[in-house]
């Protein structure tokens, strides 16, 4: 197989850090869901290998001001009364889930921060709650966002879960790029945990570091899309062209200091149904590449407008923009590029508007250990923007149908096994459609200084805070875009909302295996066509209220309705009656 060639160009380009994912990812699991609660062990047994909401870097920006913080939000007409006829409060600590079809996975969703519950005030303004969530978790707010530059918790002196803290309080330290920004001031004494160390760093991380320096598996994808809106500016052939241009050991090796996994697939390697190969469009190949340009038409079919590329700011992706740049130039001759950037919090709704003029750089950690995280939310029809992550906004009938065979034949028979055939044919129809390039799969390098002790990253790239000890912690994190578990589809939000926010299960730092948090049960009897869930007691909100299952039902509500344009919507889009809430 020809690939291209080491030139200086691309060897001089060491990228000064790691590489941050905009969104969510996913959560597996095999077990048979049959009059199964999810507090077995066996429930997370396909689902250990990990995770990859976090996986790299985020450059996220800056979103409000500091002044914004007390203003309550201009647009407060929400929709309060719509509801899932699915959801049904049996008593304080009881609801049950109907679904739309069967989904033997629904139970493992549920670690997912989209599925947190939220207090009656949300709703008195939910704009205005994101600048001081009042959470249910082990951590609440000492104060307000201070937008740019800090997000402050301390310990919930009430907490009644299983993850109370051992520290004594918790500050989210933001800057516009986190892992050098972060990495800096670790090594200064003001930062003491990051959870990615900068590229240039990981050839001396662990000689500096010592055993506090760490390397685990992560579940996450770094991926280039295409907008479907621009067909005819990126045919089929053009987007084959372009990924198989790119070899992916080199920028691995190169670029990247083997940190990561070269990818020639969608679905990360400790998933099941992962594979090393897909199809030729996926694999590295430069004569094959330069076969698909030809057919394009080459360089007088592209003409004089240059070919764009788009990242949210940050070194490490515009380093490795530019390296996969120069392949493109090597291979196919292509000179003529423009690179665009912007503030994180700026690009998704960029992304999410079809404003986007070009190749576009994205990233996706796992929400829940499954492969059909990897594949549902970023290409499904159903999961397009405004409610879901699909922002190459990919409509190909074929693949959700080959989703929608899988997550019947789970239903069936209770194992995941029997669902990754179908999974395995979606992914081959990407493949040929190419809506995107996936270029590597990532993993969790982190490190810590000695002001604090147990630190470990999960399979989901989010740090085990709860179970640190060492007194007042300083980690690092980018700006995030919102902070309300139902608004919040990126990493940096995600991070602080997983210490200020329970949900009704989630993963052991040590183990990754799913476990009963503020759910005490949640049985199915129907093969994952409904199920009841009953709440642990005596749990409350950081304004004393009480968690209820009304708190849940009403936070999926408000989720699930369509005119709330809420980011998370798309993840309720399987109970029953959520059709009737996103007509149109």
């Amino acid at each position: 197989m020809n690939t291209t060639r080491r030139t200086t160009k691309v060897l001089s380009l060491v990228a000064a850090a790691s590489v941050a994912i905009a969104a969510c990812g996913s959560d597996d699991d095999s077990s048979d869901t049959e009059d199964t609660t999810v507090d077995t062990e066996a429930e997370a047994s396909e689902g250990e290998a990990s995770e990859g909401e976090g996986d790299t870097d985020t450059t996220e920006a800056p979103a409000d001001t500091e002044a914004d913080a007390e203003e309550p939000a201009e647009d407060s007409n929400f929709d309060t009364e719509s509801a899932l006829t699915g959801l049904t409060v049996v008593d304080d600590t009881t609801f049950t889930v109907d679904l739309s079809e069967p989904d033997p996975e629904f139970n493992l969703r549920l670690a997912y921060t989209g599925f947190a519950p939220l207090p009656d005030a949300f709703y008195d303004d939910p704009g205005a709650f994101e600048e001081a969530p009042i959470g249910n978790g082990p951590f609440q707010m000492d104060g307000v966002w201070n937008h740019d530059e800090t997000i402050k918790t301390v310990p919930f002196a009430d907490y009644a879960g299983p993850n109370a803290p051992s520290i004594s309080s918790l500050t989210f330290n933001l800057y516009e790029d986190t892992t050098a920004g972060g990495f800096l001031d670790l090594q200064g004494g003001a930062v003491d945990v990051v959870r990615s160390v900068p590229l240039e760093n990981l050839g001396t991380a662990e000689a500096e570091f010592g055993d506090r320096y760490a390397q685990t598996a992560d579940t996450g994808i770094y991926y280039y899309g295409f907008p479907s809106y621009l067909e005819e500016k990126y045919p089929l052939d053009l987007r084959r062209a372009l990924s198989m241009a790119i070899d992916r050991e080199l920028l691995n090796d190169v670029i990247l200091e083997g940190a990561n996994i070269p990818a020639s697939s969608l679905i990360p390697p400790n998933l099941p149904g992962a594979r090393d190969s897909v199809c030729a469009n996926y694999d590295s190949n430069a004569e094959a590449a330069q076969a698909a340009f030809a057919e394009f038409g080459g360089l007088e079919a592209l003409g004089d407008e240059p070919l764009v590329v788009w990242f949210n700011t940050s070194e490490a992706h515009a380093q490795i923009a530019e390296a996969i740049t120069n392949q493109w130039r090597e291979v196919l001759g292509i000179e003529n590029v423009v690179f665009e950037n912007l503030e994180f919090s700026e690009y998704l709704p960029k992304l999410d508007a079809q404003e986007i003029t070009g190749v576009f750089r994205l990233g996706w950690g796992a929400d829940y250990l499954s492969p059909l995280n990897f594949l549902e939310p970023l290409y499904a029809v159903a999961s397009t923007p405004p409610v879901g992550s699909n922002t190459t906004f990919t409509d190909i009938p074929e693949f959700d149908e080959q989703l929608a065979l899988g997550k019947a034949a789970i239903a069936e028979s209770g194992d995941l096994a029997d669902a990754v055939p179908f999974y395995n044919a979606a992914e081959d129809i990407l493949c040929e459609n190419v809506p995107s390039i996936p270029i590597y799969f990532t993993q969790n390098t982190y490190v810590w200084n000695d002001t604090v002790d147990g630190v470990v990253q999960n399979a989901l790239s989010i740090l085990n805070y709860s179970e640190m000890t060492g007194g007042d912690v300083v980690t690092a994190a980018g700006e995030p875009e919102h902070l309300s578990p139902i608004n919040s589809s990126e990493s940096e939000g995600i991070q602080v909302l997983s210490v200020l926010f329970e949900t009704l299960v989630g993963y052991n730092a040590t183990t990754s295996e799913l476990e009963n948090w503020v759910a005490e049960s949640i049985v199915t009897e129907d093969g994952g066509q409904s199920y009841t869930i009953t709440l642990s007691e005596g749990l409350t909100f950081h304004d004393g209220t009480p968690v209820t299952a009304d708190s849940f039902v009403n936070a999926w509500n408000f989720a699930a309705t369509g005119s709330n344009a809420q980011q998370n919507n798309g993840f309720f889009s399987n109970i029953a009656g959520y059709a009737e809430l996103n007509e149109g």
